[in-house]
C-alpha cells in the first residue's frame, strides 16, 4: 500500500513535468528539476502562511488538472507524446520507479545524529502535524532555522499513506536524479556516446566528492538525510539547467524555481545559490549570442531576477519567518536571537582581514577568526585535509579546473569557449568567497570548541565542490553536442580529432571515477549493497517504542531513562514517540539522556560519567514531576539507578529488572508499574 501511496506522489509530479514539456516548451530532462522547485516553493510558503494541509491537497490537484490538459491534445492535433521521452527523462523516471520499490523493500530508517536532531524528525513533524516543524512542540531545544526545501519535499513524496523513513531517501534521490537528467540536458538518443559515460560519472558524484564512511565518520552505510549533499546537487543542477536552458530553447523562467530551491535547503545555502544566480545572470546578460544591445532590458531584468529568487528565500524565511518564531520564543521567556547579527561579521570579518579593528566584541573573537582561516589553509592545502577520494581541496580544485579547461579547448574559437573561460573564473573567485563566508562562521558565529576543531567542515566544503564540479561536467558535454548531433544527423561522416579525444576524456574519466569508488567504496557500504542487519537495532528501538505507545495518548508527556546514553537514544526516542512528548529529561546544559545516580555512584571515566546526572533521590523526583511528564520510560536500566532510585517506584523496579514493563506511571504516591503484555 505504501509503495502505491508513492507511486501516487510520482504520477502527479509526472503530469506536472508533462504540462511544462508539452504546454510550455521545456525540455523533458529539464522538466523534473524545474516541477521540483516549484513544488518546494509552493508548499514553503503554505507553510509559512500555516494552511500547509490545503495547499497540498490544491497542489495536487493543479498538478493532475494541468497534466491532463497538457496529454489530451487539442482537436485535430497529434499528439507530441515523444517529446517526453529522452536519454535525461527517462534516466529520472527509471531511477526514481525503481528507487521507489527498492525502498520500499528495503525499508532503510534513520539512524544517525543529526537525522534525529533534525532532518528526520522535522520530516515526521511535519508530516504527522499537516504544519511546519518550527510550529511544533517538542522535547528538545528544537532547532527552528533550518531552511524546510528538503522537509517540504519530503512532505510531497510521503503526503499519501504512513510516515515512513525510506520516503526521505526517495525523495531525496528523486532530487538527485532530477540534477542528473538536467547536466545530461538535451542529449537525445543518437547520442549514446556521451550519455552512457555522462550519466555513469554523475552516478559516483556524491561518493566521489565526499568521504564520510571511509575517512570522516566511519560509516557502515552511505545513506543519511544531511542536507549538504543535495544542497551542492541543486547548486551545481542550477547552473547545469541553464545551460541546457540556452542550448534546447524553452522558458527562460525555468531557472528561477531551481535558484529558489538551492537557497532553501540550508541555512549556509544562501551563498550557494547567490554564486549559481551570479553565473547564470552573467552569462545570460554578458554574452547573449546576439548582438549585445538587442534586449538588453530585457536580459537584464532576467538577471535581476535570478538573485531575486534567492534573496527572497533568505528574506522570507531567514527575516520574517525565523524572525517572528524568534521573538515568540523571546515572549515565552525562550532565549531569543542569541548570534552575532550576520551584518556585523562580514563587516567586522572583512576589516579585520584588511587590518583593521572591529568592534569590541568581535575582537574578543579574533584570535579564533584567525586560527580558523589557518586551520581552513592547512585543510586544504595539506594531506591533513582529505576531503575527497582524490586527495585535499587542491587537488579537487585542480581536477575541477581541468575539467574546464578541455570543455574550453574543445569549444575551439567560439563565443562557447568565452562562456566556459568566464563560468570557470568567476565560479573559481567565488570558491575563494565562500570559504570567506566559511572562516567568518567558524571566527564569529561557532562556538569555540567547534572552531577548534573545524566541526563538519568537510560537510559544508563538500557541498560547492559537488556543484562545482557539476557545472564544469555540463560545460564539457555542451562543447562535445553540436559535433555529436552533426554526426548523428549524417552531416559529418566521423568527428574531428579534437572532438574524438574529447569524448574519449568522458569515457576516460568515467572509468578513473569508477574504479576510484569501487576502491573505497566496498559494495556492502553503498545504498545498493547494505545488509539486512544494519538496521537491526534501530528496528528493535523502533518496535519497543511502538509498544509502549500503546499504553499512551497523545497528550502524555514522557521522561526517558537510558543508563549509558551519549544522547543518541534520547534523541531517536524523541523521534519515535512523537507525536507523544519525550522530555528533555535531565538538567539543562547536560540534558537529553545521559547516566542518572547518585553522586557518590558516579562512575570515574567513559560515556557514564561525561553524561552524569548527579541527582540526589529528591532531585529526581522533583525533575520528573517538575517537568510535567505523567509516565516514565525506561529503555535501559543498570545497577547504578537500582541503588539510586528504587524507592520512588512502588515495585522497587522489580517489574522493570524481571523484563515485565518499560513503562511507570507518575503517581502521588511514586512511579507504578504500567501492566504490559510484551516488552521487545
Amino acid at each position: 500500500m505504501e509503495f502505491v501511496c508513492v507511486l501516487a506522489a510520482l504520477a502527479a509530479l509526472f503530469l506536472l513535468c508533462a504540462f511544462l514539456t508539452l504546454r510550455t516548451g521545456l525540455h523533458a530532462a529539464l522538466a523534473p528539476l524545474t516541477a521540483l522547485g516549484l513544488v518546494v516553493a509552493w508548499l514553503t510558503l503554505t507553510g509559512m502562511a500555516d494552511v500547509l494541509l490545503p495547499g497540498i491537497i490544491l497542489l495536487y490537484g493543479v498538478c493532475c488538472a494541468l497534466g491532463v490538459w497538457a496529454l489530451v491534445p487539442a482537436k485535430g492535433m497529434r499528439p507530441a507524446y515523444r517529446r517526453l521521452l529522452t536519454p535525461g527523462s527517462v534516466l529520472f523516471w527509471g531511477l526514481s520507479l525503481a528507487f521507489a520499490l527498492y525502498f520500499f523493500l528495503r525499508q532503510p530508517m534513520a539512524a544517525t545524529y543529526d537525522e534525529f536532531s533534525l532532518w528526520a524528525t522535522a520530516v515526521k513533524v511535519t508530516k504527522v502535524d499537516n504544519r511546519l516543524y518550527p510550529t511544533a512542540t517538542l522535547g528538545t531545544p528544537w532547532a527552528v532555522t533550518q531552511n524546510p526545501g528538503l522537509v517540504v519535499l519530503s512532505y510531497f513524496v510521503s503526503f499519501f499513506g504512513q510516515y515512513a523513513d525510506w520516503k526521505i531517501y526517495l525523495a531525496y534521490d528523486i532530487l538527485a536524479f532530477a540534477v542528473y537528467a538536467a547536466v545530461m540536458g538535451g542529449l537525445g538518443w543518437r547520442q549514446y556516446r556521451l550519455a552512457v559515460p555522462l550519466a555513469a560519472i554523475l552516478w559516483c558524484v556524491p561518493y566521489f566528492f565526499t568521504v564520510y564512511n571511509h575517512e570522516i565518520y566511519l560509516v557502515e552505510v552511505y545513506m543519511t538525510a544531511y542536507g549538504d549533499i543535495p544542497a551542492g546537487l541543486v547548486f551545481g543542477g542550477a547552473v547545469a539547467l541553464w545551460l541546457a536552458l540556452r542550448r534546447t530553447g524553452g522558458p527562460r523562467w525555468a531557472v528561477l524555481p531551481v535558484l529558489a530551491l538551492a537557497a532553501n535547503i540550508k541555512d549556509n545555502t544562501f551563498v550557494l545559490a547567490l554564486v549559481a544566480a551570479g553565473l547564470v545572470a552573467v552569462d545570460a546578460w554578458l554574452l547573449p549570442g546576439r548582438p549585445f544591445r538587442l534586449q538588453l532590458a530585457r536580459r537584464t531584468g532576467f538577471a535581476a531576477a535570478c538573485f531575486a529568487m534567492p534573496i527572497a528565500v533568505y528574506y522570507l524565511w531567514n527575516i520574517r519567518y525565523v524572525g517572528m518564531i524568534v521573538a515568540q520564543n523571546a515572549a515565552e521567556g525562550g532565549a531569543g536571537e542569541t548570534s552575532l547579527p550576520l551584518s556585523g561579521v562580514v563587516i567586522n570579518g572583512v576589516r579585520m582581514l584588511l587590518g583593521g579593528t572591529g568592534a569590541p566584541e568581535y575582537e574578543a573573537r579574533r584570535d579564533q577568526f584567525f586560527t580558523a582561516i589557518r586551520d581552513m589553509g592547512a585543510q586544504y592545502f595539506t594531506s591533513a585535509g582529505r576531503m575527497s577520494m582524490i586527495g585535499q581541496g587542491i587537488v579537487v580544485t585542480a581536477f575541477i579546473l581541468a575539467v574546464f579547461a578541455i570543455a574550453a579547448v574543445l569549444a575551439g574559437r567560439s563565443r562557447l569557449c568565452v562562456r566556459i573561460g568566464l563560468m570557470a573564473a568567476l565560479s573559481l573567485g567565488c570558491f575563494g568567497g565562500y570559504n570567506l563566508e566559511l572562516a567568518l562562521c567558524y571566527g564569529f558565529i561557532f562556538k569555540p570548541d567547534q572552531a577548534a576543531v573545524l566541526t563538519d567542515y568537510n560537510r559544508y566544503i563538500y557541498s560547492y565542490y559537488i556543484g562545482w564540479f557539476l557545472m564544469a561536467l555540463a560545460c564539457l558535454a555542451l562543447a562535445l553536442q553540436p559535433r555529436i548531433e552533426a554526426l548523428a544527423a549524417g552531416v559529418c561522416r566521423r568527428l574531428p580529432g579534437k572532438q574524438l579525444a574529447g569524448q574519449g576524456c568522458v569515457f576516460l574519466l568515467a572509468a578513473a571515477i569508477l574504479l576510484r569508488q569501487n576502491q573505497l567504496v566496498l559494495p556492502q557500504l553503498t545504498v545498493l549493497g547494505f545488509s539486512d542487519s544494519e538496521f537491526t537495532d534501530r528496528r528493535t528501538q523502533r518496535a519497543e517504542a511502538q509498544e509502549v505507545i500503546r499504553y499512551l495518548s497523545d497528550d502524555d508527556r514522557v521522561f526517558f531513562v537510558s543508563q549509558g546514553d551519549d544522547g543518541m537514544d534520547w534523541f531517536a526516542a524523541v523521534f519515535d514517540f512523537y507525536p507523544i512528548i519525550v522530555d528533555y529529561s535531565g538538567v539543562e546544559n547536560n540534558g537529553g539522556g545521559g547516566t542518572f545516580g547518585l553522586a557518590e555512584l558516579c562512575p570515574e571515566d567513559g560515556v557514564e560519567n561525561r553524561y552524569y546526572h548527579p541527582y540526589t533521590l529528591e532531585d529526581f523526583d522533583a525533575a520528573v514531576r517538575d517537568s510535567g511528564c505523567n509516565h516514565v520510560y525506561i529503555q535501559r536500566l543498570d545497577d547504578i539507578f537500582v541503588q539510586s532510585y528504587a524507592t520512588l517506584f512502588t515495585d522497587g523496579l522489580q517489574a522493570a529488572q524481571k523484563g515485565q514493563t518499560v513503562l511507570y506511571e507518575v503517581t502521588p504516591e511514586g512511579f507504578a508499574p504500567v501492566a504490559m503484555e510484551v516488552v521487545t
